[in-house]
């Protein structure tokens, strides 16, 4: 089983999530405009997003490795977390996220994938992130183009959603192949600011 390393950035600590979490978690996961954006539903209190973090530590397993918390540095504060699930050893794996929306639009996710971008490809030894979402999901749509993600097609009525609601989902990836060519433009400026603690 994989064990979740920390991973710093020049603005964030990628680390496990904790018990610990739950109040910061809360604080967007009860909004209208966050868990619907992603397929899930709003936490109604507490009680759920402690009942999720539950879930998310027993969980871990080869495929499902864990869920990073994202912690803003200067505010000492958790606004999203990041995951990489539906994992296949030394093969590929699936990206997801989420940003509290105080926090978005100031490049803080972009820098949390890139994180785990080199996290997998270098560490994982992986050979394919896939990234998925809702095609109203403009924020993720934008991420996944700065991210220079491959559009690879919409997959129609693909997701029923925790209400009933049927969505068609955007799929797209990024492989080995698109890291080593981005390397040097991308991802070695990048690596001078991080550090990983396995």
């Amino acid at each position: 089983m994989i064990r979740l390393p920390n991973i710093e950035t020049k603005r964030l600590l990628l680390r496990p999530l904790k018990r610990s979490d739950a109040k910061a978690m809360y604080d967007y996961a009860w909004r209208d405009d966050v868990g619907p954006r992603a397929g899930w539903a709003p936490h109604q209190s507490l009680k759920d997003t402690k009942q999720y973090i539950e879930y998310a530590l027993a969980k871990p397993s080869r495929n499902q490795p864990g869920v990073f918390a994202v912690i803003l540095k200067s505010e000492n504060r958790l606004i999203g977390t990041m995951e990489l699930h539906s994992m296949v050893d030394d093969y590929k794996a699936a990206i997801g996220m989420v940003c509290h929306p105080a926090y978005q639009q100031k490049g803080y996710m972009y820098e949390a994938s890139l994180a785990t971008l080199v996290y997998a490809f270098e560490y994982l030894k992986l050979k394919r992130i896939s990234y998925s979402h809702f095609p109203s999901n403009t924020a993720s749509k934008k991420l996944r183009e700065k991210l220079r993600f491959t559009y690879e097609g919409t997959l129609r009525n693909y997701h029923k959603r925790y209400d009933g609601i049927i969505f068609d989902f955007v799929m797209s990836s990024f492989t080995s192949d698109d890291y080593n060519d981005q390397y040097e433009e991308i991802f070695r400026p990048f690596k001078d600011s991080l550090f990983v603690k396995m």
